[in-house]
Parts: C-alpha cells; sequence; structure tokens
C-alpha cells in the first residue's frame, strides 16, 4: 500500500535515516550539499520549517522532498517555490519512487499553491541528477558556484 502524506516531527528519525542513507552515495565526489551531514536535530528543524512530504510504502518511508517557500528568508533561488532535500532510501532506488513524489509534490504546487513554476538545484558534477531533472521536465537556467561548495549548482526550473 503507498500512501503521501505530510511529515511531523514524530517522523524525524525516519526521515533523517532515509535522509542520510540517500545522501551518503555522493560523499566520494566533490559535491558539499549540507543535507551529507545532517544531524537528527537538524533534521527535525528542518521538518518544522518546511512543509516536507514523504512516500510510504507498506508503512515505511521509501522516499521524501521539501517545498522551500519564498517568503522564508534564504529559501529559494527565485520568487517560486523550490524543491529541496529530494531524496530515496538507496534500497528503494530505481522503483519509480522519486517520480511518484515529485508528481505529488506538483500535484500540491499546481492545485493548492497555485504556483506556474518549480524550481530545483543540483551539483553540476552529479553523476546522475542532472540528467534525471532534465528527464522529469526541468530545464536548466543557471549556474551558481556558493561560497564554501566544491561544486557548482544548476538551477532548474520546470513549468507546472
Amino acid at each position: 500500500m503507498k500512501e503521501f502524506r505530510q511529515l511531523t516531527v514524530q517522523d524525524t528519525p525516519e526521515y533523517h535515516k532515509v535522509l542520510i542513507a540517500g545522501y551518503a552515495a555522493i560523499k566520494d565526489y566533490p559535491i558539499t550539499f549540507d543535507a551529507i551531514d545532517f544531524t537528527e536535530e537538524e533534521s527535525k528543524e528542518w521538518i518544522e520549517t518546511y512543509p516536507v512530504y514523504g512516500l510510504y510504502v507498506n508503512g515505511e518511508l521509501v522516499s521524501s522532498i521539501t517545498l522551500c517557500m519564498p517568503w522564508v528568508k534564504y529559501s529559494t533561488p527565485d520568487k517560486y517555490p523550490h524543491i529541496a532535500h529530494f531524496v530515496t532510501a538507496p534500497e528503494h532506488k530505481g522503483k519509480g519512487y522519486a517520480r511518484m513524489m515529485l508528481e505529488y509534490a506538483e500535484d500540491i504546487l499546481t492545485h493548492q499553491l497555485k504556483t506556474p513554476f518549480v524550481t530545483l538545484g543540483t551539483a553540476q558534477e552529479h553523476p546522475w541528477l542532472p540528467k534525471m531533472y532534465e528527464s522529469f521536465g526541468f530545464k536548466a537556467y543557471d549556474k551558481v558556484h556558493f561560497r564554501g561548495k566544491q561544486h557548482t549548482t544548476v538551477l532548474f526550473k520546470k513549468e507546472l
């Protein structure tokens, strides 16, 4: 059984586990995503600050996505909502869960928030994410090298 829902602080331990496991695959690349080294307390603060949604399969969190809103300071590179911490548990990759999670988030963005666009960013150096996001209909519109980061961030935008 599949269930989508917004996460609460009670979901922090499970969310943190999926977040850290999902980002572990890129530790050997010159990529410095903040989420790679998040503590459980930072994961809890993240859930308290942003709407985080999860896909549960048979009661287990398998994928999650965050919608950062432009009215939260430093949350978005544009005036539109921004996707962050979009992750799938490694043991569930390749099952289409990321696409399902994104479609669920896009439904919220389109029907509840009425936004015409959504953005996201990823490392140019990432071995598969830029191509995956393009396959999901995102188009690159800018590249930025943020201070203190090893990687160049490619910013993507998608019309909803």
